[in-house]
């Protein structure tokens, strides 16, 4: 019953927004968000700088955020900040040739006929199941994502499982990703300076990034990590000194509690593509964000010690133990997958892991649509000079 009325409330809501129909549709004007509003980050953050940088007077730019007062310093100084799903944002999504984003939204715009939407999705290769649903929570499903035009995959299972499957997307998919041009292209050195001046981490230190995904229970942000533990074990490994960076996810409630010095918190970091393009490691669990870092062939662990509860909670496309990172149950065990770490095993089953995925990423996804954004709303005409 919850289900239809929130469906029901949905439809409503979209025919109140078409009133915004009557004002027209501006063809250079793009709107932007990212995670709901909530940062500056990720595909939308990529295509953004890279139109800015080539276009940067052909196009009126928006960015929607939660807070764009303390959002407004974080975009480029040409582009527009807009409260997220305030009145004048919906002005500006009604009159907006197109909107690029990379999460569902909320359902409540209605593209209309003269747009276009991109959704880029926040995760190249999505191993967990998006949502199990039919009947009205199918047609929710379908309003959530029925309004795309275009839709961005970093592989080809991502492409059969999420987009054709959950998302029922049946239109043009654009290969790859913009968030991993940036891990595929740039150099740690790019980043170095800034990350950690912002984590205030000594320049001869090595990181480990820590970046757990989220549970059901969103106020719950310790998931059994015993950080000296870690500490030790990559420095007996790898050798050096090791600080450990904690980067919660963007669901999650309740802010780190830190005391240990050599511990850093990441999670107002305003984008983790530069976090992992820094770190010299990552453990995760259940995180897409192993696939992306898995394209720096770094040693990348997975510590799984919910793996029956978060599976019986969200489920899987792909069984994690298909997805060939060391895993680890206990401390443990992430103790001893730590400090036995194989390099040229891990860079072997990386790129098995590639195969199969059927990857997409070349470096060259931000260029893709970039140029499709500038045909869309400059098209050529026929029979025009080239």
């Amino acid at each position: 019953m919850i289900n239809w009325i929130k469906y029901i409330l949905l439809v409503s809501l979209r025919k109140i927004l078409n009133i915004f129909n009557i004002f027209p549709i501006k063809k250079n004007r793009l709107l932007f968000y990212s995670y709901n509003g909530k940062q500056y980050s990720c595909n939308p953050r990529q295509i953004t700088e890279n139109l800015v940088q080539n276009n940067s007077q052909q196009f009126e730019i928006i960015w929607a955020f939660k807070d764009p007062k303390y959002m407004r310093n974080k975009i480029p100084s040409n582009c527009k900040a807009v409260k997220y799903r305030s009145i004048l944002y919906y002005y500006y999504a009604k009159t907006s040739r197109i909107i690029i984003q990379n999460v569902q939204g909320y359902g409540e715009l209605q593209r209309r006929k003269e747009q276009d939407v991109i959704q880029t999705w926040h995760a190249s290769n999505g191993y967990k199941q998006q949502g199990r649903c039919d009947g009205v929570k199918r047609k929710l499903e379908l309003l959530y994502h029925g309004d795309y035009t275009y839709v961005m995959g970093g592989s080809k299972s991502m492409i059969e499982r999420r987009v054709r499957g959950t998302m029922g997307f049946d239109g043009n998919v654009i290969p790859g990703t913009p968030r991993m041009d940036l891990i595929i292209n740039r150099h740690e050195n790019d980043f170095k300076e800034k990350v950690y001046s912002f984590l205030k981490v000594d320049t001869d230190e090595k990181i480990v990034l820590y970046a757990p995904t989220w549970r059901n229970n969103r106020n719950d942000n310790d998931y059994g990590m015993d950080y000296f533990i870690v500490k030790s074990a990559f420095e007996k490994r790898f050798g050096g000194k090791w600080t450990i960076v904690v980067r919660l996810h963007p669901n999650v409630y309740t802010p780190l509690d830190i005391t240990e010095p050599y511990v850093k918190d990441g999670t107002k970091y305003p984008d983790i593509q530069e976090l992992l393009c820094v770190s010299d490691a990552l453990i995760s669990d259940y995180s897409s964000c192993v696939w992306d870092f898995s394209f720096r062939y770094k040693p990348c662990f997975l510590f799984c010690n919910d793996i029956e509860k978060y599976g019986n909670d969200r489920d899987f496309d792909i069984p994690v133990r298909e997805w060939h990172f060391p895993m680890a149950t206990d401390m443990v065990a992430l103790k001893n997958v730590i400090e036995t770490f194989d390099e040229d095993v891990f860079k072997s089953n990386i790129k098995l892991h590639h195969e199969e995925m059927g990857s997409l990423e070349d470096g060259k996804a931000t260029d893709r649509v970039c140029a499709l954004i500038n045909e869309l709303c400059f098209p050529i005409e026929k029979g025009a000079d080239a």
